[in-house]
């Protein structure tokens, strides 16, 4: 998968070196996935990932944990407008998942759904550990934060120094 980056491959670079890295990255458009390039050595990936437009600059980062990827992007491209973890698609149609409305419609998602399968993909995988589960969560928040994703709200309020290494956080 060329959109793919191994932990063994970050743990001992700085979070500005990663994000130099993630726009130097092979994308893959999401449209051209397979359900193969997102397991790894038989098994399935957590992780962060970064969900970039067609001029390449990111606009969704999100982790997967308790989900693999796989499940994690399937449901990223759900049409149902009750689904619980299409927000994605929610934020193209201009609707961000909230408990109390308004809410996409199913007519909404169809609309952006073409789109949605145009943007491209990188998947940071980090072994789903219990150490790691931690920098998981802390690495998609500063992500969003330090790339300005259009369409996260972000979390927390989480000041680590760019310099840190990934393996530190």
């Amino acid at each position: 998968m060329n959109s793919f980056i191994s932990f063994n491959e970050i743990q001992n670079i700085s979070v500005n070196q990663l994000i130099d890295r993630l726009y130097e990255s092979n994308k893959k458009i999401i449209g051209d996935l397979k359900l193969i390039d997102l397991i790894y050595e038989k098994q399935s990936m957590t992780g962060v990932y970064i969900i970039f437009d067609k001029d390449e600059s990111p606009v969704y980062i999100g982790k997967t944990g308790s989900r693999a990827i796989l499940e994690r992007l399937a449901a990223h491209l759900d049409l149902r407008p009750g689904a619980y973890m299409n927000s994605f698609l929610c934020a193209l149609a201009g609707k961000r998942k909230q408990r109390k409305g308004p809410h996409a419609t199913e007519e909404d998602l169809k609309n952006v759904y073409e789109n949605a399968l145009t943007h491209k993909f990188v998947f940071i995988q980090i072994p789903n550990t219990e150490d790691h589960k931690k920098k998981i969560t802390k690495l998609e928040g500063i992500l969003a934060k330090k790339l300005k994703t259009i369409y996260n709200t972000t979390r927390g309020k989480e000041k680590t120094d760019i310099n840190t290494l990934i393996k530190d956080l």
